[in-house]
């Protein structure tokens, strides 16, 4: 596969560290959030309208595009609905002094993570279930829609797989030697990776037997984003870089870094691909937003 890699544009507002970055209300137009407590919409760069604006950093948040709503997880307060529309928070669900790591939504139900090993479920805008899956905390989710299974990885070093019906515990994972901060999905694998910079991989049809271990950063990895389209695999770190991998045997095929692509000189929070534009979108604790053209 030949890289031309190319940062195509640099989108500067934020006041403090970039957590999280998704599409939002308008197709194929980045939404951003971090620990300003802004929520921006962005039209392009340094064209960034704020949505909202809460009173402590934003973690995570999800857009639902059936409903034009979104779900925004505030640090120390709990979870607000807000209408991108009207630029206000419709519904305020309060969980005390908690951080909120992930939000995630499959049909009628929002699944919430946070900082104290709970798993919140939001139906008709309003909590329906509380689950403790650990002591610490949860720190990301991702739910395979064939097998009805959940996966969280959490601050215990493990992983936890939940029935979706009944979000019992099935399996217990071990592997990890520190926090599991992002877990996803691929075909018929769980990837995972967190603190101990690695990525494992585990088969779902032999009961998640773990496969191989992937020593991938230097320091903690932040986020894992498959880029199915393309048959890769895109890792950033807090070593400030971002990797990617191809999918089908997990080699290093690139990297992206501040030395030979100007790429952002503090860690590196999250990564989003956008379909319509074929380009991909890094985060940082530099507080700035990088768009990259990959080929």
């Amino acid at each position: 596969m030949h890289f031309e890699i190319k940062k195509i544009g640099s989108y500067n507002g934020h006041k403090d560290s970039v957590y999280h970055i998704s599409e939002g209300p308008e197709a194929g137009k980045l939404l951003s959030a971090g620990g300003d407590g802004y929520l921006v919409q962005w039209k392009a760069p340094e064209e960034g309208v704020p949505i909202a604006k809460v009173n402590h950093p934003i973690y995570a948040f999800e857009y639902i595009k059936d409903s034009d709503t979104l779900w925004v997880g505030e640090n120390s307060e709990g979870i607000h609905k807000i209408s991108p529309s009207a630029k206000k928070v419709e519904t305020s669900l309060h969980l005390g002094k908690v951080s909120i790591f992930q939000i995630i939504t499959l049909g009628e139900y929002t699944y919430v993570a946070n900082s104290l090993g709970y798993l919140h479920v939001i139906k008709d805008q309003t909590f329906t279930k509380h689950v403790q899956v650990s002591h610490k905390s949860l720190r990301s989710i991702a739910i395979n829609k064939t097998k009805k299974e959940m996966a969280i990885g959490t601050s215990d070093h493990q992983i936890y797989i939940l029935d979706l019906d009944t979000l019992k515990i099935k399996y217990t994972l071990e592997g990890h030697s520190t926090s599991v901060f992002s877990v996803c999905y691929v075909n018929d694998l769980l990837l995972s990776a967190g603190r101990d910079a690695k990525i494992r991989l585990w088969d779902i049809n032999l009961e998640y037997l773990p496969i191989t271990e992937i020593p991938a950063h230097n320091y903690a990895i932040n986020h894992l984003l498959p880029i199915e389209s393309k048959g890769l695999l895109a890792t950033c770190s807090m070593d400030k870089s971002i990797k990617l991998w191809n999918l089908d045997d997990m080699r290093l095929l690139k990297v992206i870094d501040k030395g030979k692509y100007a790429s952002h000189g503090t860690s590196v929070n999250k990564l989003w691909w956008n379909e319509t534009s074929e380009t991909l979108f890094s985060a940082s604790d530099d507080r700035t937003i990088s768009e990259w053209k990959l080929f």
